[in-house]
């Protein structure tokens, strides 16, 4: 017996013979993606459609031979579309490339891409296709903002195990100021007890149609803990990128605290006993800060938020965060308001947020870029870095 066709014929005409029974298979694909009501796809449908694989072919320079670069090696990890034609992705997954392709979801084919922006501090980069074809059918992602405790997520991604698209689900476990391992800056998490792996680095996190979050890292030797950078740092990002064309990083007041929770400690300060406020203990001679501050200055309000004498600051109900919040949240070149106390006597101090880079003595980061070098009588001479 003969097959019925699935679609009605062209022109009204009723199928005859086996010949009117091949279908060719992309002509198929387009019917059945034509018959889809798309206005009917779930939020994880439409997701999962912008959600883009890059591979990339990177060279490590070598410090310890620094005429010489480590032999390429191949990597890949996730990325989503956001609007302008661009991708988003962690910067470890790009760093020291040589060349950058990219995959979308249910496509074989693999596209060049370029890189737009690099933000090592918060470990994000932004990519672009100049084929257009790659940008037929995707649509863009949207941000939402900070997730509350224990409400669910979905994290989307090309971790390792397969070649396909992976959907992994959690709840928020807590949301913390902590070290991004790719720049060693301190800034503010997510944590979640969904499943990040190797190659999910860049992947959207997902609450509804909204991204919450950009998976990051895990722990070692733990279970179910995972990282997102929340939607906050990534939007602080792209409009950093928008408004100077790079991005300019994460600014620095270039000085160092300590909590003041001791009761002899605060009496010996002239301060009242109320657990408010941290004790200065050093800062960065070249810092901004430097000028206006002082050593045993007491910092009892940032921008006129109490500073608890533990460091932390009121977040949302029930939870808190290190004050330095206040200053990572803020551009490069915007200013910071200080309420001290010193030789207790009531202050206000006005700093102008620094450049990290130029702070630090001895450089904290050295991506993508080649070590200088100087050869003489037989000895090498080289920039001085950290491991």
């Amino acid at each position: 017996p003969e097959l019925a066709s699935p679609f009605p014929a062209e022109n009204g005409d009723a199928a005859r013979g086996d010949a009117d029974m091949i279908v060719d298979p992309p002509k198929l694909e387009r019917k059945l993606s034509d018959s889809l009501n798309k206005s009917e796809w779930s939020p994880l449908d439409n997701a999962l459609q912008s959600v883009i694989k890059i591979f990339c072919v990177s060279a490590t320079p070598n410090f310890y031979v620094p005429w010489q670069i480590h032999p390429q090696r191949s990597s890949s990890s996730s990325g989503f579309v956001i609007e302008g034609k661009r991708i988003i992705c962690n910067a470890h997954g790009i760093t020291n490339h040589v060349y950058i392709r990219v995959r979308k979801h249910g496509d074989a084919t693999k596209y060049r891409a370029k890189l737009l922006a690099t933000g090592h501090d918060c470990d994000l980069a932004l990519l672009t296709v100049d084929d257009e074809n790659f940008w037929r059918g995707l649509k863009p992602l949207h941000f939402g903002n900070i997730p509350a405790l224990q409400a669910s997520v979905i994290v989307i991604g090309y971790p390792k195990g397969g070649d396909c698209i992976s959907v992994t689900k959690g709840v928020v476990s807590r949301v913390v100021i902590a070290t991004y391992s790719h720049s060693n800056q301190v800034l503010l998490c997510v944590q979640i007890d969904a499943a990040i792996n190797s190659g999910n680095s860049g992947g959207p996190a997902l609450q509804g149609d909204k991204v919450v979050g950009v998976a990051f890292q895990g722990m070692n030797k733990a279970q179910n803990i995972g990282y997102i950078i929340p939607a906050t740092v990534v939007k602080q990002f792209i409009n950093d990128v928008d408004r100077n064309g790079n991005f300019s990083g994460i600014p620095c007041v270039g000085l160092k605290t300590q909590i003041l929770e001791n009761e002899s400690l605060r009496k010996s300060l002239k301060i009242p006993n109320d657990n408010e406020g941290i004790l200065v203990i050093a800062m960065e001679p070249l810092a901004p800060c430097a000028k206006v501050l002082k050593v045993n200055d007491v910092i009892r309000k940032i921008d006129g938020v109490p500073v608890a004498g533990d460091g932390t600051i009121f977040f949302r109900r029930g939870e808190r965060l290190s004050h330095v919040h206040l200053i990572t949240s803020k551009s490069r070149g915007d200013s910071v308001r200080f309420e001290i106390m010193r030789e207790g006597k009531t202050m206000e101090m006005e700093v102008q947020l620094g450049d990290p880079e130029k702070l630090a003595l001895v450089p904290v980061n050295l991506y993508d870029a080649l070590p200088s070098y100087y050869v003489y009588a037989g000895l090498v001479f080289t920039v001085l870095s950290r491991p």
